[in-house]
């Protein structure tokens, strides 16, 4: 598919050659310090000391690291968080055990509106190359966003919109080009910025290119006699362009306002996932025609993918002497994708939205030291035609308003957050449509009993919409395997948390330890029946009463550091467990227990690294599941940078993944029995920087 790889190349070599006839200069000093703060809890800057539950914060350079065509893969690993793994083409986040509806994915603080939510064969349309940040939160500072973040928030900050000044006649920006061993992969971004006085244009765009990645061994954990080995996972390609532009508008002392469009194509691969199709050969007179059978052949399936979006964002700097700031956000989008069976179209999903966000971050308001309080609105227009439209048409409108409040005492920080939720859904060919108003507090306190250590404990109680698919399901999903039926009847789903968190932090090093406990009354799966319809077991959403509980560790010491010499150790453990109260059985897809270490060092223009993290095997197993196996992964990179000039850098970069060629298959994946992860793999690649 090349539908737009001219566009981004050419986005990409017009910003170098931008970067080559313009002399830089200095570029202003950014109003906020983003590798210290975050800014998706609201419109001001906010220290991540200050927030009650565990928040992870990935920036430029870290991300940078990475070898990630989808969301899920970028962020596995990270304290808590793993991924569904469906192929190279999708994988979705998954957080502390929660994913599809209970986990939202934001882009820039406002819902990314697709349909990965439900099925993981959906991709997320979000390019990981185009992020300069993300952030994954958990806890009370998800109510800010909706009862989807009942699991967590993934806030992606993307470049598409300039959110700082630059200095006038300055053009700065990045040229990268890579290659996969493992897949024939190949990949182009650029992006560039390029500002006046009072205002800044961004552009741009990838391309990426791979072929059907390697595996060790077979594709099938369980293969017929006589099956061999493949040495590739079958239609497991991907193809996608992703572009942008954006423009601001600076006033006053950091206010601004911005317009963006963007848009996201891809063609994918799914691999285990292919419908048969029966033919008759008409050549043959009746005689023949009876001597013969009905040809019968598998054709894959590939999802044909299509975004678009257009951002506006509005901030203002204190606007009034109680205001701090304020924030006003407007996206819509567009979505649609085509299933296609081998060249024909099989289902169409498309999904249009829209979405407004305004958040106030005040000053102090009697013991309050300051907060937020907003506002919310969102519709969207959901449709699925052709032979798996498990899901009818359906238009879901949700309207919230929320609060979060600090108070800072001498020692104890206390932090207090509601959000109260409308949410209605109007499914076609249903009498009966689905409206009612749900309610999520939480209270956190914070307690500084040393210098260096701190102890929180959050205590919330968060209400969960049930989506049009839980509610309206009657069809066969043959992604997952499965003949879902919803249930009309569901009613909102209520957990009860708690959160223990242990922070020390010294001059060489942190450690983070986190405890959680979350019950559910009516929570919402999928169960077995033991029926079976068009061939698939037939699977009914239902409500019952369900626990999670688990922990995450992160410990990291910088052993050596000096001007031009950083060595960094870093350990990181997690593990879930989740039970259905009703029958004592564990619930499904669950990950293991995982134990890694990570080793960095960064001396003068050399940046190397290792990871070394093992997944232990998963016993805890729901009704008709399988075990899965333990791994290890074993990962580096290198890196070496160059000074062309004063302002401009060459990279040149090395990045290893799963050295030790192990078949890697996630207890989370739907296809963890047919499609493991890809092998051994070596991308080498160059960036300039300007």
């Amino acid at each position: 598919m090349y539908r737009f790889s001219f566009k981004s190349g050419l986005l990409a070599g017009a910003a170098l050659s931008l970067s080559l006839s313009t002399q830089a200069d200095e570029a202003e000093a950014p109003i906020y310090r983003l590798d210290d703060f975050t800014v998706s809890a609201g419109p001001t800057a906010r220290a991540v000391s200050d927030f009650a539950s565990p928040l992870t914060v990935l920036d430029a350079t870290a991300l940078q690291r990475t070898n990630s065509a989808t969301l899920g893969d970028l962020l596995d690993g990270q304290p808590g968080v793993t991924a569904t793994a469906f192929g190279a083409g999708a994988s979705r986040p998954i957080i502390r055990g929660f994913d599809g509806p209970r986990v939202r994915i934001l882009d820039a603080g406002i819902e990314a509106i697709d349909v990965s939510a439900t099925s993981p064969d959906h991709a997320v349309p979000i390019e990981p190359l185009l992020l300069e940040r993300v952030e994954i939160l958990r806890g009370p500072s998800t109510l800010l966003y909706g009862s989807s973040a009942i699991g967590g928030v993934v806030n992606v900050i993307d470049r598409k919109l300039p959110r700082e000044r630059v200095a006038p006649g300055t053009v700065s920006g990045e040229l990268e080009a890579s290659y996969a061993t493992v897949n024939d992969g190949e990949r182009l971004l650029g992006f560039s910025t390029v500002g006046g006085d009072d205002w800044a244009i961004n552009i741009s765009g990838v391309t990426r290119e791979s072929e059907e990645y390697k595996i060790p061994g077979t594709a099938e954990l369980a293969p017929e006699p006589g099956e061999e080995t493949s040495g590739r996972l079958e239609n497991s390609f991907v193809e996608s362009d992703s572009y942008s532009v954006g423009g601001s508008w600076f006033f006053n002392k950091g206010s601004y306002f911005g317009i963006a469009y963007s848009r996201f194509d891809s063609l994918y691969g799914v691999p285990g996932h292919s419908h048969a199709h029966h033919e008759d050969d008409d050549d043959h007179d009746d005689h023949d025609h009876d001597d013969h059978h009905d040809e019968e052949e598998e054709a894959s399936v590939s999802i044909d993918l299509e975004r678009e979006r257009y951002d506006a964002e509005l901030v203002l700097v204190e606007p009034t002497d109680w205001i701090e700031a304020a924030r006003l956000r407007l996206a819509y989008t567009d979505y649609a994708h085509t299933e296609l069976e081998g060249a024909e179209t099989g289902t169409v999903f498309e999904n249009e939205g829209w979405e407004f966000r305004g958040e106030v971050a005040h000053r102090e308001l009697g013991p309050i030291d300051y907060g937020v309080i907003g506002v919310q609105f969102q519709e969207t227009d959901f449709s699925a035609e052709g032979d798996e439209a498990f899901t009818p048409p359906a238009t879901t409108r949700n309207q919230a308003i929320f609060l979060s409040e600090h108070i800072h005492g001498e020692s104890v920080h206390w932090e207090l957050g509601a959000r109260l939720e409308n949410q209605s859904v109007n499914a076609e060919g249903f009498d009966r449509d689905y409206s009612k108003v749900a309610l999520s507090t939480a209270a956190s306190a914070i307690w500084n009993f040393h210098e260096r250590q701190s102890l929180t404990v959050s205590l919330q109680r968060s209400q969960r919409h049930p989506s049009s698919t839980e509610l309206y399901a009657n069809g066969p999903h043959l992604a997952t395997e499965q003949f879902e039926i919803g249930d009309p009847d569901l009613d909102l789903e209520t957990a009860y948390g708690l959160d223990i968190s242990h922070r020390f932090n010294s001059r060489n090093g942190s450690t983070t330890i986190s405890l959680f406990y979350t019950y559910f009354e009516d929570y919402i799966f999928a169960e077995e029946t033991g029926a079976e319809r068009d061939e698939l077991p037939v699977f009914q959403f239902t409500a019952v009463d369900a626990s999670f509980w688990g922990f995450e560790a992160e410990v990291e010491y910088i052993a050596i550091e000096s001007a031009d010499t950083r060595l960094r150790y870093k350990l990181l453990a997690d593990y879930v467990r989740a039970v259905n109260e009703d029958d004592d059985a564990d619930l499904p897809r669950i990950p293991p227990f995982r134990l890694g270490g990570e080793v960095r060092l960064d001396k003068g223009s050399w940046s190397a690294g290792t990871l070394l993290r093992h997944s232990f095997k998963q016993s805890a197993n729901a009704p008709g599941e399988t075990e899965t196996a333990g791994y290890t992964e074993l990962k580096l990179d290198v890196a070496r940078s160059f000074e062309l000039s004063e302002t401009m850098r060459l990279t040149l970069f090395v990045q290893a993944e799963n050295l030790l060629d192990e078949a890697i298959r996630y207890h989370t994946s739907f296809l963890k029995d047919v499609a493991p992860l890809p092998g051994r793999s070596l991308l080498i690649g160059g960036r300039i920087e300007f």
